[in-house]
């Protein structure tokens, strides 16, 4: 007698856990997840199902494939950090911690006008690159890039004159925005800065926010010197550099972070 009621006991626990275990694979189911031995790495584990070795394995809640066919329509590359003088785009956010940077707007990619040790660059449409690969003493101009400047929207990034570490062209004139997370501010760091002086030449002005004589930080020439730092008020900074049609200097280099 006591061998029949404890059998009874167990047929009906046994129909209660596989009662229970389909219900929990319908549940799985019906949140679009699928049951399986092991979650993919993007995939949300939500607990057990089917047979307690299996799990219930949720889709990814985050679907970034939009932000990444606009990103790739700007010929930009999802990175963590964009690189000297890319844009960051704004779009997103994406799933991971990446942005979408565009290349630079001007990339002076082309080969050497070669010529001779005895003559020297155009002096407007022009700049020589030490590295360029020209025979003998012969030396390398590349053309000047003129659609420089750009606006950059990451957290933080870096940014140079043209050309930079080589010299920049005459008649140059770049605008930087720099437009940070709202209700935030950025830190501006020159790391390295050498102009003509005397403002004869260059002259590189830094705004807190808009273009104005009232939000005007600084206005910088000569050099060499580096480390030089500013902070805004608001979470946009504007730089403004502009060459005359004589002497050319390496330029500048910059860094710039979110500060909240």
């Amino acid at each position: 007698m006591k061998f029949v009621f404890v059998l009874a006991i167990f047929i009906v626990c046994a129909a209660a856990v596989t009662i229970l275990k389909v219900k929990n694979t319908r549940q799985c189911k019906a949140g679009g997840g699928i049951c399986k031995q092991t979650c993919a790495v993007d995939e949300e584990d939500t607990g057990s199902c089917c047979r307690n070795s299996y799990r219930c394995c949720q889709p990814p809640t985050c679907n970034d494939t939009l932000q990444y066919a606009q990103c790739k329509a700007k010929n930009g590359e999802s990175k963590p950090v964009c690189d000297v003088n890319e844009q960051d785009t704004g779009i997103g956010p994406f799933c991971n911690p990446n942005r979408c940077c565009e290349p630079p707007t001007c990339i002076a990619s082309v080969d050497c006008n070669c010529k001779s040790s005895t003559s020297s660059c155009h002096w407007k449409n022009e700049y020589q690159d030490n590295a360029g690969n020209c025979s003998g003493s012969d030396k390398c101009c590349k053309p000047c890039c003129f659609t420089c400047g750009g606006t950059f929207k990451g957290p933080e990034g870096r940014f140079t004159s043209p050309h930079y570490p080589l010299n920049y062209c005459n008649e140059q004139l770049c605008t930087y925005t720099i437009i940070v997370e709202e209700g935030s501010k950025v830190m501006l760091n020159f790391t390295f800065v050498e102009l003509e002086p005397y403002f004869a030449d260059t002259v590189k002005k830094v705004y807190d926010g808009e273009i104005s004589t009232d939000t005007l930080l600084a206005t910088l020439d000569d050099g060499p010197f580096e480390g030089l730092e500013f902070n805004s008020t608001s979470n946009k900074m504007i730089i403004v550099f502009k060459s005359d049609t004589i002497t050319v200097f390496p330029g500048f280099s910059a860094i710039y972070k979110t500060l909240q």
